[in-house]
């Protein structure tokens, strides 16, 4: 083999192994997003909010949230999780940084007021 055709071999096997790496790590950065932008990262934090002020709630069934465009009202996020195992709590996170979140037990889904 001449010194030339050497070379040019050389030069498509390492575009060939530059391409196949490149594929392979565009793949694993967009199976791997930050965890802010996962779905489930919401229902998460939430569960864990309820853990820590000591209620338990081992896997949320639903999140809603009341609309209100009054003045104010975005600082104070007020929201309705219903757990699986049927408990309920209103939970409210201010727009402060340093303040704690609010959690309060709301009847469960079959019990009477």
């Amino acid at each position: 083999m001449s010194l030339r055709l050497q070379a040019q071999f050389f030069f498509l096997v390492s575009i060939a192994v530059a391409t196949v790496s490149g594929t392979a790590g565009a793949q694993a950065q967009s199976n791997s997003r930050p965890d802010s932008q996962r779905p489930d990262s919401h229902e998460r934090e939430l569960a864990l909010i309820i853990a820590s002020a000591g209620h338990y709630c081992p896997q949320i069934e639903s999140v809603s949230s009341p609309e209100n465009n009054e003045p104010g009202w975005n600082v104070l996020r007020p929201e309705v999780v219903v757990c699986r195992n049927g408990n309920r709590f209103m939970i409210v996170i201010s727009g402060r940084r340093n303040a704690l979140p609010i959690v309060r037990p709301l009847p469960s889904v079959g019990e009477r007021l």
